[in-house]
């Protein structure tokens, strides 16, 4: 009984030191922790080969209007997605051919309206990113949401997706991203820092993917009291067990 009463005051007291395994300087945002990351402002995203975008288009002339849409869709509601090819062009029916990667959505806007009023004098086209979402890459949490909105920031991507901290290693947080010539780059940083506010790693984009690490503690961490009650429910269940039965 006495041995029995003592391993179990152990498990207890090792349960506690292993609870407290994760710091709050691992997992707290906006620390003054000095990493000099060079500021910059918010610049638009620029459109990317194997980008997708939508084109909706309006005119007076209703006739090239309804042709244009029943050759590129079914239904007139649903705006087709052109993909942006490796040369940089996108191919629009009736109108050509038209370089656009490296531009701006709203660059490129102008560009494909001037292109199509060779042909339409009064033709108004809209342009949109169709592929304008972010991922998260994580051990809890892995999924698609969308940039609703420029100047998205990291901080409010991670509320989108209810991402938490607890087993995440905020030191070596990486965003995987594509630049303007459809090349892939790494940028990893430490998102404890107050340094990320307006760095090249506070606003996130279009075709972002941040990847979270696992902090090595986490596998120990016991996030609340009564994870920390189940995780002694089977060691106790069996010690009383044992008291009662005398073994």
């Amino acid at each position: 009984m006495k041995y029995l009463l003592h391993l179990l005051l152990s498990i207890v007291i090792i349960s506690f030191g292993l609870s407290s395994c994760i710091s709050s300087e691992e997992i707290n945002y906006l620390q003054a922790i000095d990493k000099q990351y060079t500021l910059e402002n918010y610049r638009d995203y620029r459109l990317a080969p194997s980008d997708m975008i939508t084109c909706a288009l309006s005119s007076s002339d209703e006739e090239l209007v309804r042709t244009f849409y029943s050759i590129i869709s079914n239904n007139q509601n649903v705006l087709r997605s052109y993909t942006i090819y490796e040369d940089s062009t996108v191919v629009f029916p009736f109108f050509g051919t038209i370089k656009i990667a490296g531009l701006t959505v709203q660059e490129a806007e102008v560009a494909i309206q001037e292109m199509m009023q060779e042909s339409v004098k009064d033709v108004q086209v809209k342009v949109a990113v169709a592929n304008n979402f972010f991922y998260i890459y994580a051990n809890e949490k892995r999924g698609t949401y969308r940039v609703y909105k420029d100047r998205l920031t990291i901080y409010e991507a991670l509320s989108i997706s209810q991402q938490t901290t607890e087993t995440m290693d905020l030191t070596r947080v990486s965003i995987v991203r594509k630049n303007e010539e459809g090349n892939t780059i790494v940028k990893t940083f430490d998102l404890r820092s107050q340094d990320v506010i307006q760095s090249e790693y506070y606003y996130i984009y279009p075709n972002d993917v941040i990847y979270f690490p696992t902090n090595k503690n986490s596998f120990f961490n016991i996030s609340s009291f009564s994870s920390f009650i189940s995780m002694l429910s089977g060691p106790l269940t069996f010690l009383l067990y044992s008291i009662i039965w005398g073994i």
